[in-house]
């Protein structure tokens, strides 16, 4: 009955590692192919008593979830972002779960890229393709998610990662960008969603184990069988996890193996991916390395001990071992990421816990690069705020990046690096937009020991979380 507390069986299961053997009673209940009967029986069993227990609440959910969904404005579009001969971005419609992913033509596509462009709208503009809906594929699934979805460098081609069980196990789709028709056989198996294109014929992918550790790294040539896929990289140590990551150029792949405190990398040249992954930054216990390219250079963030903050090297293509230091380690300013363009670099910093972005300009290809001189720093606008990253064109002087404060919503801007000018091209509407034209934010300065207790008294649940922090806050914030 749903009003009777569910218990599950005992069945005792013992697993030994290292002369060492522990028994878990509830092992039984592990499913990874969500179709054992007797598990999912218990599940509806759990479902129906939470259902019941919370059935008194159901009016209050409804109305929660009515006024959540209400300052959500569910008919809208991404910020277009320019690739080439078109604009790509994600259409949600009003009643629907899922997106639409949506390309149309750039009228001028032999123009430059430019932070005033907007895609065209009206009867006059061209058309818009729905390259794949979502909410079509997740009518044949009780579960929908799309991890990765990339275009290939010449656009013709699609390749979305999918995940129907939520297990986080992704099948790849290769399809036609404009007909949608399938290309060859999906790909199976234990994928992750790190997933690239290695030219225009080719995929490289990662895989996991059996306890589902990225450990895998596969090259897939477009017309082939997955099993004449060569791997191109195999991490033994089960401390390693893979990841996966294009170079701005799409020139190169990076396959980085991480643990806590020591990331070494691979690269691989898209134009020749049958030569497989060479070692760029090499397994130094404690040393921490992620990589880029521009031109005859790869660009590499490295951190260690002395380095807690990160520096940037520089060094040739064909000399891997001739590193510059183009910017040195700072012990105030955190180094968090870079963007690379044909002529310039974006350097995204953390300095007195606010972010920073600093836009250097870049020698030409060929030329000797040395240490960074001369950057320009974005201009925001207000005291407190948070900014991040985004995908931008590499081939433009036009740097994308999101930015929000307590006072303005999630924003897209770009920003020229030439002029220093940003242009607006997205804020998230919000219902109560006029509220955050009366936050006033100011920074100080303070030291502060803070005892918090948080306390959740359910009728099944009574928990006492105590947090204690002692912190000095040279910039903190105060809103009136």
């Amino acid at each position: 009955m749903a009003n009777t507390i569910p218990s599950a069986k005992k069945v005792r299961h013992e697993m030994e590692m290292f002369g060492d053997v522990r028994v878990d009673n509830y092992y039984w209940l592990r499913d990874d192919s969500r179709s054992d009967p007797e598990v999912l029986s218990y599940l509806h069993q759990e479902n129906a008593y939470t259902d019941c227990v919370m059935s008194g609440t159901k009016q209050l959910e409804d109305r929660i979830y009515t006024e959540i969904r209400g300052r959500i404005k569910e008919d809208d579009i991404s910020a277009p972002s320019r690739r080439g001969p078109y604009y790509y971005y994600r259409r949600n419609l009003e009643g629907k779960e899922y997106v639409q992913h949506c390309r149309c033509s750039v009228p001028t596509s032999t123009a430059p890229t430019s932070v005033y462009d907007t895609m065209p709208t009206g009867p006059d503009a061209p058309p818009e393709h729905i390259i794949l809906d979502e909410n079509v594929k997740a009518l044949e699934h009780t579960y929908y998610s799309i991890g990765s979805f990339k275009v290939s460098p010449n656009n013709k081609l699609v390749a979305y990662a999918e995940d129907t069980k939520g297990d986080e196990i992704y099948t790849v789709y290769v399809i036609d960008a404009e007909s949608g028709i399938l290309v060859g056989k999906p790909l199976v198996g234990a994928i992750t969603s790190y997933l690239e294109w290695a030219g225009d014929e080719a995929l490289v992918y990662v895989t996991m184990d059996e306890i589902l550790r990225p450990d895998k790294v596969w090259l897939h040539k477009l017309g082939t069988n997955q099993s004449d896929d060569s791997c191109l990289y195999h991490e033994k140590d089960e401390t390693f996890s893979l990841d996966l990551q294009a170079s701005e150029s799409k020139k190169y792949l990076f396959v980085a193996s991480e643990s806590k405190i020591t990331r070494f990398v691979f690269y691989l040249d898209t134009s020749k991916p049958e030569n497989g992954l060479l070692v760029l930054t090499p397994r130094m216990t404690g040393i921490d390395t992620s990589a880029s390219h521009r031109g005859n250079h790869f660009f590499i963030q490295r951190r260690s001990d002395e380095c807690f903050n990160s520096e940037l090297l520089a060094c040739p293509v064909e000399n891997i071992s001739a590193t510059t230091v183009i910017l040195p380690h700072r012990p105030s300013v955190k180094l968090q990421d870079i963007q690379l363009f044909t002529g310039h670099l974006a350097v995204h910093e953390r300095e007195n816990g606010l972010p920073r972005i600093t836009v250097y300009r870049l020698p030409a290809v060929g030329e000797p690069l040395e240490r960074l001189q001369g950057g320009r720093a974005v201009d925001f606008v207000d005291p407190v705020y948070s900014a991040d990253p985004l995908e931008s064109e590499f081939e433009s002087s036009v740097l994308r990046f999101s930015y929000s404060s307590m006072r303005t919503p999630l924003s897209v801007y770009d920003y020229d690096m030439d002029t220093g000018v940003s242009v607006l091209k997205k804020i998230e509407t919000v219902s109560y937009m006029r509220d955050y034209l009366l936050v006033m934010v100011n920074r100080v300065g303070f030291i502060m020991r803070l005892m918090s207790f948080l306390i959740i008294d359910l009728p099944l649940l009574n928990f006492v979380f105590v947090y204690e922090h002692t912190f000095y806050i040279k910039h903190g914030l105060t809103i009136c």
